[in-house]
């Protein structure tokens, strides 16, 4: 007990004694601490760094599928975080369904780019993840097969894991019956 009572004395004056160095004037600071009594050096005037930082980026892989719930939650997410968003293209797709996610990424004020992933759709989706260490997540439907094949096969070769999640969620709305009860 004696011995704690010591080691909370000496907590105790150690604090006091920081709280009061707070309140001394510079020049005094340094003579405690064997300085001259000169005073300080001025700083010398601040570096200025601009960062090369990407801005955060969501892909949204897609087939041209993907307008509804899958685009409104990478929309949603974009706005949160201040991310832009990347929309993974692969197979043949009608412009008009590119042109649909483009206006609906636009009207949002979230910034897209547009980037077919060529025949390797797999391949391409890796490539672009180790290229992008900005990426938050990644945003697919799940009947789509290159999204399937991703998270059935690559994905587990991988020892279950890739560097960023891939968020799966179903384009069309679940069809839900609703009986009324006989009350």
């Amino acid at each position: 007990m004696k011995r704690l009572n010591t080691e909370l004395k000496r907590i105790l004056s150690a604090l006091a004694l920081q709280h009061a160095g707070d309140y001394l004037p510079m020049r005094e600071k340094l003579s405690a601490l064997g300085g001259s009594d000169a005073s300080p050096r001025q700083a010398e005037r601040p570096v200025v760094v601009t960062s090369s930082a990407q801005p955060k980026r969501v892909a949204l892989i897609s087939d041209g599928r993907g307008a509804g719930a899958p685009l409104d939650y990478a929309i949603d997410t974009c706005m949160q975080q201040g991310a832009q968003i990347d929309l993974l293209l692969h197979g043949e797709i009608e412009q008009s369904r590119i042109n649909e996610l483009e206006e609906q990424l636009r009207q949002a004020g979230v910034i897209c780019r547009t980037l077919p992933l060529g025949s390797d759709v797999t391949t391409g989706i890796l490539e672009y993840i180790c290229n992008h260490p900005s990426l938050l997540f990644l945003v697919g439907i799940p009947d789509d097969t290159s999204v399937r094949v991703l998270a059935e096969e690559v994905i587990p070769h991988h020892g279950g894991q890739i560097p960023v999640p891939l968020v799966l969620i179903e384009d069309r709305r679940p069809e839900v019956s609703y009986q009324r009860s006989a009350a």
